[in-house]
């Protein structure tokens, strides 16, 4: 969901520290601020460049192989064409899982820079943009897990390439009915004629490594309302009745389970409800998300701000989007990225944080909408 906006504000997510050397994990004291779970985002406690969960990839993964493979229906391909939205039971294999389990959890007690300004917002335990970038587990789950090949297999693509990627643990407020902007230099929306994909041109992906709480934590979807022709491009938050979403009455309610995957197309309303005392209490949602390119994607900013374009990479308006800073990951990682992003060469720098600024003005209308976005509580389906 584009629900980190303003989480990843530049000020907080300058190049700190790059390059090649992996920072170790470290015991720390409990220094002020602390957050939940104990999460020390202390500037000076926090680490910088790259990390590297201590965490075995399953048997068998040999790098530079492909992803895993993931059989994906056709029932499911067409419920994602036909209702925006599509969850997809299993994807992780119990080794998978685990694999995932434990990188976040050392990510959540080795906080990186990147994600001061989130947690500090409270709206998450943790999160964290462009983790894939910073960790070496993070990256290689998207190159070797069955992810790849289940997102291909829903879009029918040749290639996909990632466009953005996010940590989440532990939504505390939940997020009102919205449309997702957030989703890199792409189209997401399919409003151009740069992807030969017109019906898929980008997926947005969820994988969850735990089962959703029985009252919150559910994501809802309007069926269908990713055809809706009413919601402008730069809108985040959205009313149902002045939208004209009320044409699409048919709520798609998901409860995944660990090791899940929910996938939707950009445009799709939805919305979640977080804890109604905002308070996880013992358990987690830990979650990790993001957005891909299908297929032959052009490289358009469109005038936006976009938190997951920080960094330096000399692509024009327009160009093939061909870049280690959008990692190739269907059908086959590319080792000359892989590469880039081991050197730590796949980070925010000053020329990346000055064309977020740049556009910041034009993104306005899509910064104030964003703010309505916050849900404090649980609400009722019919708003």
């Amino acid at each position: 969901m584009s629900i980190a906006l303003v989480l990843s504000l530049p000020a907080y997510q300058h190049a700190a520290g790059s390059g090649p050397a992996c920072l170790s994990a470290r015991a720390r004291p409990a220094l002020s601020p602390v957050m939940k779970w104990g999460v020390d985002i202390a500037p000076w406690n926090v680490e910088y460049g790259q990390q590297s969960a201590p965490v075995q990839l399953p048997a068998g993964v040999v790098e530079g192989a492909p992803p895993m493979p993931f059989e994906i229906t056709e029932e499911q391909r067409r419920a994602l064409l036909e209702d925006g939205a599509v969850h997809i039971p299993g994807l992780l294999t119990p080794e998978w899982l685990e694999y995932l389990r434990s990188a976040t959890d050392w990510q959540v007690e080795n906080p990186h820079f990147w994600s001061i300004a989130g947690v500090a917002s409270g709206l998450y335990d943790y999160i964290q943009r462009s983790v894939w970038a910073s960790n070496d587990a993070f990256a290689n789950f998207l190159y070797y897990s069955p992810l790849a090949s289940a997102l291909a297999g829903l879009s029918n693509a040749k290639e996909l390439r990632l466009s953005t990627d996010l940590l989440m643990v532990n939504p505390n407020k939940g997020f009102k009915w919205h449309q997702d902007n957030q989703n890199g230099p792409i189209d997401a929306f399919g409003t151009t004629e740069s992807s030969s994909n017109k019906e898929l041109p980008a997926l947005r992906w969820w994988v969850t490594m735990d089962d959703t709480p029985p009252d919150h934590g559910a994501p809802v979807y309007l069926k269908g309302s990713h055809k809706n022709t009413k919601v402008s491009n730069d809108a985040v938050f959205v009313d149902l009745e002045k939208d004209g979403l009320l044409d699409y009455p048919e709520l798609l309610e998901f409860r995944p389970k660990a090791g899940d995957l929910i996938v939707w197309h950009a445009r799709a309303i939805h919305k979640i409800d977080g804890p109604a005392d905002q308070d996880w209490g013992n358990s987690r949602r830990r979650v990790l998300g993001g957005t891909v390119a299908v297929d032959d994607a052009k490289y358009l900013t469109l005038g936006r701000a976009l938190f997951s374009d920080m960094g330096s990479h000399g692509l024009q308006e327009g160009a093939p989007l061909v870049h280690p800073l959008f990692p190739k990951i269907y059908p086959q990682s590319d080792p000359h990225e892989r590469a880039e992003r081991a050197a730590g060469r796949c980070t925010r720098t000053t020329e990346g944080m000055t064309r977020l600024a740049s556009n910041m003005f034009a993104s306005l209308g899509e910064m104030l909408s964003w703010t309505n976005v916050v849900n404090p509580g649980k609400e009722s389906k019919a708003q």
